[in-house]
């Protein structure tokens, strides 16, 4: 994949805040991997387009929602390596022109399949799978947002890209699959989890199971979760939900760094970060990098209110 911009860049940012608290912190650039397959989603797709290459697939086929930014990946993915791809879209009232994230998806080739709320729920059970084969051929099913083992140790690749290990990694969460990879590879490193919407409190489990996938034994996984914080208190409400306070923290967190954030992800990674820096959770001296995801499309929706 030679197009890909990896080892993805580490840039240190400077705030007054990290001077007052003492702390020296950097951002890993995961967003500027790519220019559409970009950050979690390109980690998340990788070995899995190589297991798709290895094998004798006709498709892969994958799971989201009208603006997932899965989706997204995967088709620009697809373009550009000339896989034929299918995505299983949530919302059987959507069509291919319901949003431009279903249309650049259509656009780059992705066969788009609308099934019910109700049917969606079913994506994970394995005789869901079984009817899919019947009907699409042998195509490689991938689980949605990349949330695999082969997606987690996509993503534990990113510790293996520092000069040394920091004493915290942030990322934010979504289906967990990053940072199980981050906690998967972590050694003396702290992980935090960021989740982007309420009623988070099932991350835990599927980050468990996630580690259980890749061959840790219940000991091991117990020692990586208990090095896990996930700090669930700056959601803003709901996956989605964006407020004036949270796109005030972006607008000014851009002046003063110059560096861009998503307001579903990482701009909530962010602004928890900000906070837990103001509550002193962070000793004196503390090394912390924070992730990238990527995920810019989904600030269109938000572009007459952001700055930049």
């Amino acid at each position: 994949m030679s197009n890909f911009n990896i080892p993805s860049e580490l840039t240190v940012i400077h705030h007054p805040l990290f001077e007052d608290k003492k702390v020296k912190v950097a951002v890993k650039r995961d967003d500027l991997i790519h220019p559409e397959i970009s950050g979690n989603k390109w980690r998340k797709l990788n070995l899995n387009v190589e297991k798709f290459k290895q094998g004798n697939y006709d498709a892969i086929l994958s799971f989201g929602g009208a603006f997932s930014n899965h989706i997204a990946a995967l088709a620009s993915l697809s373009k550009e390596m000339n896989i034929p791809t299918i995505g299983i879209i949530r919302g059987d009232e959507l069509n291919e022109t319901s949003n431009d994230t279903l249309k650049k998806a259509k656009a780059n080739g992705m066969e788009l399949v609308f099934v019910s709320r109700e049917k969606y729920q079913y994506r994970y059970e394995k005789w869901y799978w079984a009817d899919l084969r019947n009907e699409f051929g042998n195509v490689l099913i991938i689980e949605e947002g990349g949330a695999n083992y082969l997606g987690v140790l996509g993503c534990a690749r990113i510790m293996n890209e520092f000069e040394k290990q920091p004493d915290y990694v942030i990322a934010p969460m979504g289906t967990g699959t990053t940072v199980a990879g981050l906690t998967f590879q972590a050694d003396q490193t702290k992980v935090i989890g960021v989740p982007a919407f309420k009623n988070s409190e099932s991350l835990l489990e599927e980050i468990k199971q996630l580690l259980m996938y890749c061959g840790l034994s219940e000991e091991d996984i117990a020692e990586k979760i208990n090095a896990l914080h996930i700090e669930n208190r700056f959601h803003f409400g709901r996956y989605g939900k964006v407020t004036p306070e949270l796109i005030d923290f972006v607008n000014e967190f851009y002046q003063v760094t110059q560096l861009k954030l998503d307001l579903i992800y990482t701009g909530k990674m962010m602004y928890t970060f900000f906070k837990l820096l103001n509550e002193d959770f962070f000793p004196i001296g503390s090394e912390i990098i924070l992730i990238h995801t990527g995920g810019m499309q989904g600030n269109q929706a938000f572009s007459s209110s952001l700055h930049f």
